[in-house]
């Protein structure tokens, strides 16, 4: 009865859906239980087990609405999934995206190449590209021939009653002047037996296709009868004393053999696409599952049975190694079938038939090798195939378990779901995320040649290079490799998001572009790099995985920082003591890291240091942390010069990496790190200064913070030419009051001068503040500084170009984002109404160093970014406090700004200094 109740509600649905326009009716279980007087959760019973057996598509509206399945079908023109989250899902898929070659197994993994190759020959202007398929026998070249005719017909390369013309060149490999007359026809007379003119394949195939199978047997005559046409277009039969006449044909071969020793150079050249099909065996453990439930599932159909298999007989016929390929596994599990079959009937089983292990032919069950380790300890659940099903809904669940990226993205979207958007949430799904890089770098999923990745590799490398560049920032760790990994496999692993999914995913993106502007600023970059050079869409999966996974590595440069790296041998020795030991430091990126081969020696390790080098700013020092004594002496395989010291730690454990990352913190002294760990820990270190003459430095300061010295640093740049080989580097006026640090400056560099705000008070190193440069009062002091170094000639001309560049506009213009015109009449105001409330007059010296100070304030308010702290001391004057809130507060409602007690107590400090 329940059997004719739902095969009574399956012919009613297809009714419905015939005689309704599909994307507006709305058939719920309701709809049918009235008519056979059965209960809503019944229908919805029966319903589900049509979509089930492949029958029906269910959409997760509410209420949940079905459709026959072949009915939706022929309305898109394309094949659809059998459930969706919404209509809109369900009737976007459209007859354009349709691609030919989904229905490949490993279309999207182990062929992802092979297809990119036949996609790029049909679309080649005129016949294509003739192709020539290699690999072994049974490995799929004959199918993937025939689905290359069926895309060029879906394409409209060829027209759809275009002929697909096969022929085995084995058949003629000892006689090449039959092979000639079958291919190119013949005259009458053309040899004996010739009694009537009689066309060849190749007119055959007119317009069409034209499949040489086992090419290779043609042998060298065989071969050159093919250049008329590989050359021409055209063709002579046989006895022909005219021009060959035209024809238009699409090419392919196909051999097993090796190209290099069984063809003709000369005719190798002719043909230049050559696609190799990879064996069974190299084929990934997916695929292999794939096909192996593709060819049960055409059993099915052919015994017109369900099909019941447990997946310990799935490991077991899938885990052998297949000489003859795909063909060899086909014939075991037809094989496996008819043995099953064969008990079967024997018991009266009309409906289903099940296999066991006992059906696999002799050699699989036998097999003493992964097979047969899989088929004992695996789970036994059973796997049913039934024969109204299609392969899509066998490989749906599988697909997404084989995509670890769509897994990644399902937790984040149950994260999301759980948290909200919180720092939880946020937290949580950087770790899928980082685990997920891990898997994508080091499981090696899918192998296809390492072109394309070193090509992603290349391109990621100059990008990240060019946004440390230019943003002060840099990304620690594999960056480059990682994204690299990610935007490589994202080729194969590309899914149409549902709406629900698109909405969530797309909602998490933009709080975080609100969250971190930066980070979606560098996303942004990258994004559209990936569009550009490479013309590879992408969507908001790949917008929030460079989101997260950026956030993750990047970290603000602090150029006067002492610099560590972990260098260890191993597959995440270094990374994983980094990972924790900048966890433990409140997620700051402070230890870099490289995670060596076993095979590497000191000559790679010194060049992975050398590149390290080269891509970060180091100025302070650099701690190498190693794993073993052997490489203590590393600094001697670096292949750049050094301007800086090297300290060198040996037997590198989680505790001294730790210890080294607490002092960096603290802006300890390279020196004092290294004796501090040596003397707690009891390892081995030492400290290697710059052999070479020592270079030239000038430093330039700001007692508000590093940003103020930079801008400096870059006008004296500008200032300097390049030829005096002088460095200029700003530093944080706080660590110019250490005297270890002073003395590491000095074992380094040769300091000219100091150039800055305030003055550091370095013993032996002469001053310039930089209102007097603007000025033009301290020229000659720098000029001074630089005689030892440079000609009369060079000397004057720096002045010269001193002056022109140091000019106040020109200071404040490079200082700051604001009008130097309109910011320096402001401030005018400013110091105007000082000397009307304290009585007194500012000297020049004063007012520049103010419109320097001042206009560099204005914009660090305007960005939320103040100085929150100051050092007041206890007497200060109270009279010239009040006057300075009273002179600057015209600053405070001209830009809507509050300055704060903090930024007042620097401008105090420049006032108070020069009355």
């Amino acid at each position: 009865m329940s059997l004719e109740i739902k095969k009574r509600i399956y012919s009613k649905l297809q009714e419905l859906c015939q005689n309704s326009k599909l994307v507006t009716t709305n058939i719920t279980a309701d709809s049918f239980t009235q008519e056979f007087d059965i209960a809503r959760n019944t229908a919805s019973h029966y319903l589900n087990q049509l979509v089930k057996e492949g029958k029906v598509v269910k959409v997760n509206t509410r209420p949940v609405r079905f459709y026959d399945k072949k009915t939706v079908e022929t309305y898109l023109g394309a094949s659809c999934n059998f459930e969706y989250n919404g209509v809109a899902d369900l009737f976007t898929t459209s007859k354009v995206n349709k691609d030919i070659f989904d229905q490949v197994i490993g279309a999207h993994e182990s062929l992802f190449i092979q297809i990119k190759q036949l996609k790029a020959a049909a679309r080649y202007p005129g016949n294509g590209l003739p192709i020539l398929l290699t690999g072994p026998t049974g490995s799929g070249k004959s199918y993937l021939a025939k689905v290359y005719y069926d895309y060029n017909v879906a394409m409209k390369y060829l027209k759809p009653e275009s002929k697909f013309v096969h022929l085995n060149c084995a058949e003629y490999a000892d006689n090449p002047e039959l092979l000639a007359s079958l291919l190119f026809g013949y005259k009458s007379g053309a040899f004996t037996g010739a009694t009537e003119n009689k066309t060849g394949l190749f007119d055959e195939a007119d317009n069409g296709m034209l499949f040489l199978d086992e090419v290779h047997r043609l042998g060298a005559k065989g071969q050159e009868k093919l250049f008329e046409y590989l050359d021409n277009g055209t063709i002579s039969p046989l006895g022909s004393t005219k021009n060959g006449h035209k024809v238009n044909v699409r090419l392919v071969f196909a051999t097993t053999e090796d190209i290099g020793s069984t063809f003709l150079q000369t005719f190798i050249r002719r043909v230049p696409v050559q696609v190799k099909i990879p064996s069974l065996n190299l084929r990934t453990p997916f695929e292999r599952e794939s096909l192996a439930k593709l060819f049960f599932l055409r059993q099915a159909k052919q015994i017109n049975k369900k099909i019941v298999l447990t997946n310990q007989v799935l490991a077991a016929i899938t885990g052998q190694r297949y000489e003859s390929n795909v063909g060899q596994l086909k014939n075991d599990i037809t094989l496996t079938v008819a043995n099953a079959l064969g008990k079967t009937m024997r018991d009266n089983y009309d409906q289903q038939i099940t296999i066991y292990v006992s059906d696999l032919p002799n050699h699989v069950w036998q097999n003493g090798g992964e097979g047969q380790r899989i088929r004992l300890t695996g789970d036994r659940t059973t796997i049913t195939i039934s024969e109204n099903m299609e392969i899509k809904q066998l490989l749906t669940d599988e697909t997404s378990l084989n995509n670890p990226i769509m897994q990644a993205f399902k937790r984040i979207i149950k994260l999301f779901q759980t948290y909200g958007m919180c720092e939880t949430f946020v937290e949580n799904a950087t770790t899928v995320i980082t685990t997920l890089c891990d898997e994508l770098v080091y499981s090696k999923m899918i192998t296809r040649g390492e072109v394309p990745l070193k090509l992603f590799q290349r391109l990621f490398q100059v990008k990240i290079n060019n946004i440390e560049a230019d943003d002060d920032v840099e990304f620690s760790g594999n960056t480059v490799i990682v994204l690299a990994y990610f935007s490589y496999y994202r080729q194969f692993a590309y899914w149409v998001l549902d709406s629900k999914s698109h909405e969530v995913l797309t909602t998490i993106s933009n709080r975080l572009v609100t969250s971190s502007p930066k980070i979606s600023g560098f996303t942004n970059e990258i994004l559209e790099l990936i569009q550009d050079s490479l013309n590879l869409k992408n969507d908001v999966v790949d917008r929030l995985f460079l989101q997260l996974y950026l956030n993750s590595v990047v970290k603000v440069v602090h150029p006067n920082q002492i610099r560590c790296i972990i260098l260890a041998h191993g597959y995440s020795t270094a990374s994983s003591i980094a990972t924790v030991v900048n966890k433990m430091l409140g997620n700051r990126s402070i230890v870099d890291f490289v995670d060596m081969p076993l095979t590497n020696g000191p000559e790679e390790i010194g060049q992975e240091v050398t590149n390290y080098i080269n891509r970060n700013a180091i100025s302070t020092g650099l701690i190498l942390m190693v794993d073993m004594g052997s490489l203590n002496d590393i600094y001697r395989y670096l292949h750049t010069s050094i301007d800086f010291p090297i300290g060198v730690i040996s037997n590198v454990s989680t505790q001294s990496a730790l210890m080294v990352g607490e002092r960096i913190l603290k802006h300890d002294e390279l020196q004092n790190i290294v004796n501090d760990v040596q003397k707690k820990i009891r390892i081995d270190g030492k400290i290697i200064y710059p052999e070479k003459n020592k270079k030239n430095l000038v430093i330039t300061c700001c007692n508000t913070g590093i940003g103020t010295a930079r801008q400096i640093k870059n006008l004296l740049d500008n200032s300097i030419p390049e030829k005096l080989n002088i460095v200029v580097n700003a530093y944080d006026y706080a660590l110019l009051q250490s005297s270890e640090q002073i003395k590491t400056l000095a074992h380094t560099f040769n300091i000219l001068t100091i150039v800055g705000t305030v003055d550091p008070q370095i013993d032996d190193v002469s001053f310039i503040p930089l209102e007097k440069l603007i000025l033009g009062e301290d020229t000659q002091r720098f000029a001074e500084a630089l005689a030892p170094i440079a000609t009369t000639e060079e000397v004057q001309k720096l002045i010269d170009t001193i002056l022109h560049n140091f000019t106040i506009e020109r200071v404040i213009n490079s200082l700051t984002i604001l009008d130097a015109h309109a910011v320096m009449k402001s401030i005018d105001v400013a110091l105007n109404r000082y000397s009307e409330v304290s009585g007194k007059q500012l000297n020049n010296r004063t007012r520049m160093a103010l419109y320097v100070h001042v206009s560099c304030l204005i914009e660090r308010l305007i960005r939320n970014e103040p100085i929150t702290t100051y050092d007041w001391e206890p007497n200060y004057d109270t009279k010239l406090v009040d006057d300075l809130k009273q002179a600057f507060s015209v600053i405070e409602a001209q830009y809507s700004v509050q300055i704060p007690k903090a930024e007042l107590g620097y401008i105090y400090d420049i006032v108070h200094g020069n009355l």
